[in-house]
């Protein structure tokens, strides 16, 4: 299950519960994060920290000293299934403008429809591209300077997504990334063809 820390994943096809961490797409969630377009982003992602610590104890030591009972990670991206949306979600620039948005709030800051969400499952394929921990893979043009800045959280590749939600990277070929500030006031989430 874990090669240099990382912990591989894919996703169960079972009913998810608000202690897993749930990866799917819900565009009626409460308290709508709007882009500076005036466009409505959609929850593609719910992390439990404390769920996170337990399948990913490595990270115990970026949150040591922080107060994350009760806290989950977001992920809201740019979503439009009518209409092209990748340029919307692939550069950090669009992160930093509000296009996509990380926030790290309490468990019942957004509410959302469980249904529409797949919990991920750790396994031991050390193949995966799917993972949380460790170093981003297949990351381009980036810096190491933007790495100490940000706790990698994990990636996601879009083909290892279900097919009711394989489209949220916009082509199943692309690899999301999640990242948040050390002092967890929020973070990024972008996405990088491959």
């Amino acid at each position: 299950m874990k090669k240099n820390g990382y912990v591989n994943f894919n996703f169960l096809d079972s009913k998810p519960n608000i202690n897993n961490i749930l990866v799917g797409l819900d565009l009626d969630y409460s308290n709508k994060v709007i882009a500076p377009d005036g466009h409505e982003l959609a929850l593609i992602a719910f992390m439990p920290i404390e769920n996170l610590l337990t399948i990913a104890p490595q990270f115990k030591t970026d949150f040591q000293n922080k107060e994350y009972k009760d806290k989950v990670i977001y992920v809201f991206s740019y979503y439009d299934k009518e209409d092209y949306f990748l340029d919307y979600i692939t550069e950090i620039d669009d992160a930093i403008q509000g296009y996509t948005k990380v926030i790290i709030g309490d468990k019942n800051q957004f509410k959302f429809n469980l249904d529409k969400f797949y919990p991920i499952n750790p396994i031991e394929n050390l193949d995966e591209m799917s993972f949380l921990g460790g170093q981003p893979e297949y990351l381009q043009q980036e810096s190491y300077d933007f790495l100490e800045k940000y706790i990698f959280i994990g990636q996601i590749l879009g083909m290892d997504l279900p097919e009711k939600v394989n489209e949220i990277f916009y082509l199943t070929e692309n690899i999301g990334y999640i990242f948040i500030n050390r002092d967890l006031s929020g973070g990024l989430f972008f996405v990088q063809t491959t």
